[in-house]
């Protein structure tokens, strides 16, 4: 029964929570220096890269990737357990 009255409320909290967004200036602005960027942008053609890729692209880059979403979902599930009390 508590955790239905626990249930309802975190629903309640966030069921109150306003929508949240930028400034109309504040998006005009970035959109005009992404169109500027992508404007100057130089076209570069594609070389492909047979076997002189560094260790850092192979392994380094993808492992750091991997740990970083790694401790990202157990930090969600963490929080998920704290929130419900499991």
């Amino acid at each position: 029964m508590t955790s239905d009255r626990q249930a309802d409320y975190v629903l309640a909290a966030v069921a109150a929570l306003g929508p949240h967004d930028v400034s109309r200036r504040h998006a005009d602005s970035l959109r005009r220096r992404c169109q500027a960027q992508l404007q100057t942008r130089p076209t570069r053609t594609v070389v492909s890269r047979g076997v002189d890729r560094t260790a850092l692209q192979r392994f380094i880059g993808p492992a750091l990737g991997s740990a970083w979403c790694l401790a990202y979902l157990v930090e969600v599930i963490r929080r998920a357990v704290a929130a419900y009390g499991f």
